[in-house]
């Protein structure tokens, strides 16, 4: 890699002076878990572009070698709530942007971190880059639990599907569900007790330890539930979500967790494309196509409103034998098939959501006909 082309352009050392002229030095920060490198335009005109240690890199921002504040421009990883927090209780500005948007200005084939601190730099200067909101502290650990409960939730799928899979083996073909496994174990039990089988034992041991970490998860999923209930239960925005039809406690922590704060999101629209269920759209020479649900989005939320949707699609087929509300005639409608039904339900399920917790109101009925019976 050339030395000379890892610098800034004229017009760029000029953005930066006129920042520093205004008392704001803009530094790019490329950060790692042991070694973050620095990338700034020093007062002599010359690029400062070093790796510093955790221990140096608090001490550059505690004290940095130049005076007025600093706007840190950071890239969307694993660490960056937590330095973003750091840097802004320290008085400076801080600008958390997407890893894909950085990506444009890398100016070189070669991947390196002087490279990346300058792309980060060239990318903080850029007003058309969108800026991640930063989640606080108590924020990041209740996302954490929603993480450790999916994990949980694998776990207790993998020991079922064991569980089932040892009784197939076994001759004994059982439905879906803790219930009918433990019915079709305790047959195939007393079928060995009497035929007295060599293999008895093992079985017992076998079907007993999975029994045993089914139940272990199970109690672990039930402390995250309750935790997370308990927090819908004490937070004022939860409340208030959980007017929306459809929308319970627990769904209403999850979409509290997940959001965040809402003045991260320009409007509605935006809020529920984030959760995954804006239509794609794609088009050329003047003819636009609409097509379905994208598969992006944050996979918990999406699953969690997407089920609260069904639950209204359900009591609304239940509910208005009539059809006079607005999904009972899209339900009619031989044109319309049940799924965009559901997603269009959970799009605007997002969307309220977000208007509710922007506007710290409950739900009105007449305002959203698509929700209200």
């Amino acid at each position: 890699m050339s030395a000379a082309k890892c610098q800034l352009n004229e017009a760029e050392k000029k953005l930066l002076k006129e920042k520093q002229a205004r008392g704001v030095t803009v530094v790019g920060i490329d950060l790692a878990a042991r070694v973050i490198q620095v990338c700034y335009l020093q007062k002599n005109g010359t690029l400062y572009n070093k790796p510093k240690t955790r221990d140096e890199f608090i001490k550059f921002l505690e004290e940095p070698p130049f005076t007025g504040k600093i706007l840190a421009g950071i890239e969307a990883c694993g660490s960056c709530n937590f330095w973003a927090r750091k840097i802004k209780a320290l008085g400076h500005d801080c600008k958390v942007m997407p890893a894909f948007q950085i990506k444009a200005f890398l100016s070189l084939d070669t991947k390196t971190d002087k490279v990346d601190a300058l792309a980060i730099l060239k990318a903080v200067m850029s007003v058309s880059i969108k800026e991640i909101g930063i989640r606080d502290e108590k924020n990041q650990v209740l996302m954490q639990l929603l993480t450790v409960r999916e994990q949980l939730i694998k776990q207790k799928i993998q020991i079922q599907n064991a569980r089932r899979a040892v009784l197939y083996e076994l001759g004994e073909v059982c439905s879906l569900g803790e219930n009918a496994i433990d019915k079709c174990a305790q047959k195939l039990l007393v079928s060995l007790e009497e035929s007295k089988s060599e293999s008895l034992s093992e079985f017992r041991a076998c079907d007993e330890v999975a029994k045993a970490n089914l139940n272990n998860v199970n109690t672990q999923l039930n402390t995250i539930e309750k935790h997370l209930t308990d927090f819908a239960k004490s937070d004022p925005v939860c409340q208030n979500l959980v007017t929306i039809p459809g929308i319970a406690l627990f769904s209403a922590a999850v979409l509290r967790i997940v959001m965040g704060d809402p003045n991260d999101y320009p409007d509605s629209r935006h809020f529920a494309a984030f959760v995954g269920f804006a239509p794609k759209v794609t088009g050329s020479g003047g003819k636009v196509s609409v097509g379905g649900t994208r598969k992006s989005g944050n996979r918990i939320l999406k699953r969690v409103l997407y089920m609260c949707a069904i639950s209204r699609y359900g009591q609304t087929k239940k509910y208005d034998p009539e059809r006079t509300s607005k999904v009972a005639t899209l339900i009619d409608n031989e044109d319309v098939s049940n799924k965009r039904i559901v997603c269009s339900i959970a799009n605007r399920m997002a969307r309220v959501a977000w208007t509710i917790a922007k506007h710290g109101e409950k739900f009105d009925g007449k305002k959203c006909r698509l929700l209200e019976l």
